[in-house]
């Protein structure tokens, strides 16, 4: 019997592409917590679903950033499964339901044969798009860069499920359907400078900043906000759609 055809397989910035076929796409993203919880060796104390809720938000903002549907969540748990590890499913099926997902689409495993003193999260997310909805790599000459959210993290902030500087998930996967958009990036522990540089030197494109009130070393922590590129014309849609749910800032123009 002949083997099956290996599947190409790409890096695109932090996620991993594959080819399903001349028209679908699989886009794979993941994140690990360690030592924030409630267990007692934990470094930083935390509620059980606050935890596994900002490990589940960094690779599902991943892949929505990218323009990808969310299919499957797999949650990896260095916990038992009682009360710890039902905590954090709750919360993963909430998280996944708010993007339309079932209980169904969320899987995994927990330690239930050694006793977990610390712990540890793994989250992966797989996602699916079109070839031609792929957002990385699409921003265009004349473009403006918007940050959708503030840089929101831990220990400078306190960081609560519902923050309102954070972007949420519904509304960035509302957002990167809008016309006139083009790519977009979450930000993480590196700041909006960093990922400004990583947008415009990946579209092979020049960032021209504006004035702003936005701090570009700030940590984004758990992917809290979103790098947006837009058409200017599209801009007020991108306003309508937001409507002060969280802050939008100019950042300036590609070239």
């Amino acid at each position: 019997m002949a083997a099956s055809p290996v599947l190409p397989v790409r890096r695109v910035r932090d996620l991993t592409v594959m080819e399903l076929d001349d028209e679908r796409l699989l886009v794979i993203a993941c994140d690990s917590v360690g030592s924030i919880g409630p267990k007692p060796a934990d470094r930083y104390p935390a509620e059980a679903r606050t935890a596994a809720h900002f490990a589940a938000r960094v690779p599902l903002v991943e892949v929505l950033a990218a323009g990808a549907r969310p299919e499957v969540l797999v949650d990896t748990l260095s916990v038992e499964l009682d009360p710890t590890g039902a905590e954090m499913i709750a919360e993963f099926r909430a998280i996944a339901a708010e993007l339309g997902l079932g209980p169904e689409r969320v899987t995994g495993s927990t330690e239930d044969n050694v006793p977990s003193d610390a712990t540890g999260i793994g989250v992966t997310v797989i996602a699916s798009v079109t070839r031609d909805a792929l957002r990385p790599g699409t921003a265009r000459p004349g473009d403006r860069v918007l940050c959708i959210g503030r840089p929101t993290s831990a220990p400078h902030d306190r960081i609560e499920i519902g923050d309102p500087r954070m972007v949420s998930l519904s509304l960035l996967a509302r957002l990167v359907a809008l016309p006139g958009i083009g790519d977009a990036l979450p930000v993480g522990s590196r700041g909006v400078g960093y990922e400004l540089g990583v947008l415009a030197e990946s579209n092979g494109l020049a960032f021209l900043p504006v004035d702003h009130d936005l701090d570009l070393a700030r940590s984004g922590g758990p992917a809290s906000c979103v790098l947006v590129t837009v058409r200017a014309s599209e801009v007020p849609h991108v306003h309508a759609l937001v409507d002060g749910a969280v802050p939008v800032t100019h950042l300036g123009d590609l070239a």
